[in-house]
């Protein structure tokens, strides 16, 4: 699939298939196919100030413009979780590594989303590779509900 190549329809389309889709599904399975989703978005530059969450783009702005970088896409995966169940503990990180600032999405402080396209990594897997810059809770980011 081309994310370029689809209309505005398509692709909210498309995450409203993967949402309803996914629902019933035990929680690991639900991340799996949720950052798989993700990884085939296109990632372009910056779309977003990873520092200012009142600025950050709903999930239907961001599918609806095609605007994806790797912060944007993290956006996507935090929304998507926090549509499919409100009570989880999800967070936004802002992490610094070799390829430079970013967000990614994280679940109980311990799994990651995003970090690499398309796995669901385990902080401590991880955690030497970057350095996260602030963290971002629930009440932190734009309601959608």
């Amino acid at each position: 699939m081309s994310w370029n190549t689809l209309s505005n329809e398509e692709r909210l389309h498309l995450w409203r298939q993967l949402r309803s889709g996914i629902k019933f599904l035990q929680s690991r399975d639900q991340l799996d196919r949720i950052v798989e989703f993700c990884s085939t978005m296109p990632i372009g530059r910056r779309t977003l100030d990873y520092y200012s969450p009142a600025d950050w783009p709903t999930p239907w702005e961001i599918l609806f413009h095609g605007e994806f970088c790797k912060s944007s896409v993290s956006l996507m995966i935090f929304y998507t979780l926090a549509l499919l169940n409100k009570e989880q503990d999800i967070e936004l990180w802002v992490v610094k590594d070799n390829d430079g600032d970013y967000l990614l999405p994280v679940i109980d402080s311990q799994i990651i989303l995003n970090y690499e396209a398309g796995k669901v990594s385990k902080y401590s897997d991880i955690c030497d590779y970057f350095i996260v810059m602030q963290k971002f809770s629930k009440d932190q980011i734009k309601t959608i509900t």
